[in-house]
């Protein structure tokens, strides 16, 4: 990378000393770990810096050190700071008050750092690069371009950033760079990717167990076998103790079933409210499919949410997902035609 290229937002930071920094609604580790390394690092700078996120930290990061600085208030005597969005495709998915974005008065200047494709360039900066692997590998970039300092916090944050959006290093987005940097994090500052991956994945609830056997016995598959779904309603979420994100990595079952190319998860979080995790294999890009019902994401994991009954919400997504992959199989077949 050219620092060149990061030399703007590299400024910006430099420049300024008051920083708020937040994320997408439902943080994931990217967004969290993005977050925690550029707020870190830039504390160390000497800089004043508040770490948002009103949801909370989920139970699966509150490994990470320095996490319990991440606030889910913004105070009401904070002015004259400026905002960084990281891991944040849209401002209408920014987990934060709105007069962070509207008060220019309070909040002069927006930074936009992400590696979503459907980002829209809400920043009054923006620093979006599509082809990277996570938002963790754009700031451990913007990082060390700039000479901010790192320790092992910032460095075990930005490996987690990277290792949960490449599925620890098994999606395709897994990229040359993403294992460099994640290389060079153990070797300069001895992260743990062991410990990482143990407390992110290998330490679950009791409770999240016992409910996860009752998801998987919803289990479906469509008559071509190219789509599997599952569901939680709200009776089955308030009979176990578990926190939501605890359900996140559920959808992985419906999409490692052989010869499905879809693997969805409908989570009734409300009445009248359903979250929606998509999955996918290749050639089936689910960012697409998730942004008609007005989410996003990646080409193999996105999310969205709908307002509306349970069973009449998987009806509606299901008959446009299956309609999609026909008319993908049909536009497949008239290019091989073609190409006789």
């Amino acid at each position: 990378m050219n620092s060149g290229e990061y030399h703007q937002i590299i400024d910006f930071l430099k420049t300024h000393d008051r920083f708020i920094l937040g994320s997408h609604i439902n943080p994931d580790g990217d967004a969290i770990g993005s977050l925690l390394a550029l707020g870190l690092s830039l504390q160390m700078a000497g800089k004043q810096v508040k770490m948002l996120l009103p949801e909370g930290i989920p139970a699966s990061f509150h490994f990470l050190d320095g996490v319990e600085l991440i606030s889910p208030t913004l105070s009401s005597g904070i002015s004259q700071a400026m905002v960084v969005c990281v891991d944040c495709a849209e401002k209408s998915r920014l987990n934060a008050p709105p007069e962070l974005l509207q008060d220019k008065a309070r909040f002069p200047l927006v930074v936009n750092v992400d590696h979503h494709i459907s980002n829209d360039g809400f920043g009054d900066l923006n620093l979006v690069r599509p082809y990277a692997s996570a938002t963790g590998e754009i700031v451990y970039r913007l990082l060390t371009a700039g000479g901010f300092p790192m320790d092992k916090r910032v460095a075990t944050a930005i490996y987690t950033a990277i290792a949960t959006d490449t599925g620890f290093f098994r999606y395709s987005n897994t990229s040359g760079e993403a294992l460099y940097i994640a290389a060079q994090l153990v070797q300069e500052y001895q992260v743990a990717p062991a410990y990482i991956s143990e407390r992110v994945h290998e330490e679950k609830s009791y409770e999240s167990i016992k409910l996860l056997g009752e998801v998987l016995s919803t289990l479906q598959l469509s008559k071509d076998r190219k789509v599997s779904w599952m569901k939680i309603n709200q009776a089955l979420l308030g009979k176990y103790p578990v926190e939501l994100e605890e359900t996140n990595g559920f959808v992985t079952y419906a999409n490692s079933i052989q010869g499905v190319l879809v693997g969805l998860l409908f989570k009734e979080v409300k009445p009248n409210e359903v979250k929606i995790s998509w999955r996918s294999k290749e050639p089936v890009d689910v960012s697409v499919l998730a942004a008609h019902f007005g989410g996003g994401g990646h080409a193999r994991a996105a999310g969205c949410t709908i307002s509306g009954a349970l069973e009449d919400i998987i009806e509606q997504v299901l008959a446009f997902v299956e309609e999609y992959i026909q008319e993908s199989v049909k536009t497949d077949r008239n290019l091989a035609e073609a190409g006789r």
